[in-house]
């Protein structure tokens, strides 16, 4: 069994997701959490351990003073100062090679999707994010 947590906003990329791993085998069987928010994102993760993270960039995350768009990429920094070591598959609806996807990577992500996802692409990163010597918990 695989668990995978799902950091999304967007009902229907959860659900495009849920669909993709109903389907995706590879050996496994998988369990999947969604959240829909860095804050509730960060909170399970101090609680469970996962085998793979899909976390979107870009998230709504309200604090005393503004509204923050990157939450995502915040996130990533946060989990991997706790230590989480999981693979991380950033999501984000905008053009590749962007400063956010260099900063990603810097940080320690294991892969980007774009949206729409390319499902081909998404199966061969998380075959490799999921494969023998990926890392976890």
């Amino acid at each position: 069994m695989k668990r995978v947590l799902i950091v999304d906003d967007e009902p229907i990329v959860v659900g495009v997701l849920r669909e993709f791993f109903a389907e995706f085998r590879h050996g496994h069987m998988y369990e999947l959490t969604t959240v829909s928010s860095a804050a509730d994102a960060f909170i399970v993760l101090l609680r469970e351990q996962f085998d793979l993270i899909l976390l979107d960039i870009v998230l709504p995350m309200i604090d005393y003073w503004h509204v923050q768009q990157a939450a995502g990429l915040d996130l990533l920094k946060r989990v991997r100062d706790l230590g989480v070591t999981a693979p991380v598959l950033m999501m984000t609806g905008g053009a590749g090679g962007t400063p956010r996807e260099v900063e990603a990577f810097i940080e320690g992500a294991f892969g980007y999707l774009h949206k729409p996802f390319d499902l081909s692409e998404l199966d061969h990163l998380v075959t490799l994010a999921l494969g023998p010597g990926a890392a976890g918990g």
